[in-house]
């Protein structure tokens, strides 16, 4: 019963009927404490740009054979591009299943060590069965939720929704986070544990939008994509892609593993407040990534 009660507890803050009806309960605070942690959204979407068009040239000149060659040598690539690799593994917190540990190299501070994959839903989009047993959930600050979940319906609606909106020979995005195997190293962000007392934090999020004019064959490696088609978007063909990074806040050696903090910004409401990063922090226990609420 302990053990039920427990995974409750950690589950809650993922299961989206539970938010809505305790969204006004919720204790949100504001820290800007932490301001000069966070890099300029600029800065960290010119080195995104940076790295994936080298993974890109990467890939043309080695042409791997099979996805484990592929991500084999993404890893190469990534170590030569920041210093480090990441990689999932299991998890040194008690019943997380999964986390993310840098594998070789050291993280310096102010970098992408990950993006949150997903599927991504409008707040007036509906999510209820998506939802269910699902602790992959992240929602931002504007309301947006992130489906991170690599399995059952939210695996099988991110493989259809990629296949709708894909244009022969370009994919519209990256699909391989669903499987051991990512091409991009970058993306496995979902399986981040939260910080505890044990465990103090050393990555944040920051919300990222990605212009429409972000070239089609570097697309194919974010792992992100919306659940409703640009016809159906108030932007149509001007709607933005969001990509979530998670930032680390220190030095992070090899073999450590990654915590977020419960602190986390939002790039969008940055830069409408001269870029200074307004901090939102949700009260939750300890476990996997965290739905957000704002």
């Amino acid at each position: 019963m302990k053990e039920l009660i427990l995974k409750w507890k950690q589950y809650k803050y993922r299961f989206v009927p539970w938010l809505i009806v305790n969204l006004k309960n919720r204790s949100i605070q504001s820290n800007t404490e932490l301001d000069s942690s966070f890099v300029a959204t600029e800065k960290l979407q010119a080195d995104l740009y940076t790295f994936l068009c080298g993974l890109h040239k990467h890939f043309e000149k080695l042409q791997p054979k099979t996805e484990e060659h592929k991500h084999i040598a993404g890893l190469h690539f990534m170590k030569e591009f920041y210093g480090f690799t990441v990689e999932r593994s299991a998890s040194i917190v008690p019943n997380c299943g999964q986390g993310v540990k840098v594998t070789s190299g050291t993280v310096q501070p102010g970098c992408i060590t990950s993006l949150y994959p997903g599927l991504i839903y409008e707040p007036y989009e509906h999510i209820f069965f998506q939802s269910l047993g699902n602790q992959f959930i992240l929602r931002c600050a504007d309301g947006l939720l992130i489906d991170g979940n690599d399995k059952g319906l939210s695996k099988s609606l991110y493989k259809s929704c990629r296949g709708r909106d894909s244009f022969w020979p370009l994919p519209a995005c990256d699909d391989s986070w669903l499987n051991l195997h990512n091409a991009c190293p970058l993306n496995v962000g979902q399986y981040v544990n939260n910080h505890n007392k044990q465990y103090p934090a050393n990555v944040a999020y920051q919300e990222l939008d990605i212009s429409t004019d972000f070239p089609a064959h570097l697309r194919q490696y974010l792992p992100n994509n919306y659940y409703s088609s640009v016809i159906h978007s108030p932007n149509g063909t001007n709607r933005s892609l969001r990509v979530v990074a998670l930032v680390s806040l220190q030095t992070i050696h090899s073999v450590s593993y990654f915590f977020l903090t419960k602190i986390s910004t939002s790039s969008r409401m940055g830069s409408r407040r001269n870029n200074l990063f307004k901090l939102f922090t949700t009260q939750t226990e300890t476990g996997n990534i965290k739905a957000k609420v704002v």
